[in-house]
């Protein structure tokens, strides 16, 4: 199996999928393509202060500061939420409006919220909290993002990684982080009663799940230790290690074809020393969730982990044939929309 670029488009950053048509960002604008990244049209371009955006037209001032839109969501009534500067932005008929601040972070992780089958939105806070001195807070939303509330707050830990809505069991998912004690991946059907399928050790430290009917996959996120893609078996509660990665694993996706993906991040030493096997940021790929194929990878690039980790980003929604993912602080390819496809026998 390998993977076959078809399309390079530098300063946009894949947000959302729905096969054909994908949803993107450059700087603080919105943009939409209908035919698979041919042609785009802007949505809406976010109003924020002007030095924001002079500032995320610089690469690396942008880079520095986490300038730009974070990720973006097309609800299931077309309402668009994107998070950006610290805010919960709500676009409807082409208008902004911000609907929620958060106090601390800068708002959460790229698979750190999710819609359900109803149309409620949870947002998990992502912030520092190296002090654990504030609890982390899931919100709520069940009015298309108009009003937020707090629904749990975790004690304890340092943040939430991943919220994610579980379509076969209609649960919510949360990945927490980071010490081991810390680190758990829990389920909830009422938003009070959170089941644990694995927590106390890094093993269960996670920023994304990826569902299936039978099993439950996620890439192990440890800077420091060796890294794994793991599943849970519904069943039988088995939990397994499927396959050694080199790095940390951030982000995930799933083709229409079943076909699972998860990205490695080159984060050096983000926590005092690497377990990392190379400085490249790689994309594995499954066909059976069994047997795992290094389908492509980027080098770092030479500017400091300051300025951004070594990651691959993956738009979210429904991937048709192809895979849309952006390329985030890579040699030679950084913030770059990349259209591609896996080779392979079953992949033509």
């Amino acid at each position: 199996m390998g993977f076959e670029i078809l399309k390079v488009i530098p300063n946009m950053v894949i947000h959302w999928v729905n096969k054909e048509e994908i949803w993107t960002s450059s700087n603080y604008t919105i943009f939409k393509s209908t035919d698979g990244g041919d042609n785009f049209s802007k949505i809406v371009e976010l109003k924020v202060p002007i030095w924001f955006s002079i500032a995320g037209g610089n690469r690396l001032i942008a880079r520095a500061l986490r300038l730009g839109i974070r990720s973006l969501r097309i609800l299931k009534s077309g309402t668009i939420l994107a998070i950006a500067n610290k805010r919960v932005f709500r676009i409807r008929d082409n208008k902004a409006e911000v609907t929620y601040i958060f106090e601390r972070g800068l708002g959460p992780l790229r698979q750190g919220w999710c819609e359900d089958e109803e149309g409620n939105v949870y947002i998990g806070e992502y912030f520092l909290n190296n002090k654990r001195a504030f609890p982390v807070r899931l919100l709520k939303s069940n009015d298309d993002g108009k009003t937020w509330r707090t629904i749990y707050s975790f004690e304890n830990i340092r943040h939430i990684h991943c919220v994610q809505f579980d379509p076969f069991t209609r649960a919510i998912w949360v990945g927490t982080g980071d010490r081991d004690e810390e680190s758990g991946i829990f389920y909830s059907k009422d938003e009070k009663n959170w089941v644990a399928i694995g927590s106390g050790n890094q093993m269960f430290r996670t920023v994304s799940l990826i569902f299936t009917k039978d099993y439950v996959y996620w890439g192990t996120d440890i800077p420091t230790r060796q890294n794994y893609i793991c599943r849970f078996e519904r069943k039988s509660g088995k939990i397994e290690r499927l396959v050694a990665v080199d790095g940390p694993v951030h982000y995930s996706t799933i083709l229409e074809d079943g076909t699972l993906i998860f990205a490695t991040t080159v984060e050096g030493n983000s926590e005092g020393r690497s377990a990392e096997w190379d400085k490249r940021a790689h994309i594995w790929a499954s066909r059976n969730g069994k047997d795992w194929e290094d389908i492509i990878s980027w080098e770092k690039d030479r500017w400091p982990y300051l300025l951004g980790y070594g990651r691959i980003l993956f738009g979210q929604g429904k991937h048709g044939k192809f895979l849309f993912l952006t390329t985030q602080c890579l040699k030679g390819i950084d913030n770059c929309l990349i259209k591609g496809r896996l080779k392979g026998e079953d992949h033509v």
